[in-house]
């Protein structure tokens, strides 16, 4: 892209900063884009002004997608928790909302490795390591006959 807002009305802004050109040969020119707008803008403003203006080609651009739906057996994450509370330990959960289920789990049931070792509390195993945990936990069971998660009922009252 261009190093400089697409935004064809960026120079009506008339900002201070836009201001070139030597005595009597004055004029306002677009900002430079930021890398906070994609490139494409100077600021919120502009790169809205400049989607507004661009909607209908960017829309017949980009290919619609269907609907697009999280089975059952794919609905396994893993959410960390902070504590306020003075003495108690961060908590992590295996969680699948569809099935009511929110387990607590250990700090090495929740990260790799590699994760531990960084030290950053919230990054947790991806979504397939949860499915995975589940089944370990005995909260799901993998049937290879027919490729199919099979769930054990832990619905809290």
């Amino acid at each position: 892209m261009s190093e400089w807002c697409q935004n064809k009305r960026c120079p009506e802004k008339k900002n201070q900063n836009q201001i070139r050109g030597s005595k009597g040969a004055k004029y306002y020119q677009s900002n430079k884009a930021s890398s906070y707008y994609y490139d494409i803008g100077c600021s919120q403003g502009c790169f809205w002004d400049w989607f507004k203006q661009n909607e209908t080609a960017i829309k017949n651009a980009v290919p619609h997608i269907p609907k697009q739906v999280l089975p059952l057996e794919n609905a396994w994450y893993v959410e960390y928790r902070y504590s306020y509370s003075s003495g108690v330990e961060d908590r992590y959960y295996l969680r699948n909302k569809l099935m009511g289920i929110d387990q607590h789990i250990t700090k090495q049931q929740a990260q790799t490795p590699e994760q531990i070792a960084e030290d950053h509390s919230w990054s947790t195993i991806d979504d397939t390591q949860a499915k995975e945990l589940a089944i370990t936990l005995g909260l799901a069971s993998w049937h290879n006959q027919n490729n199919i998660v099979m769930y054990r009922h832990h619905l809290r009252n």
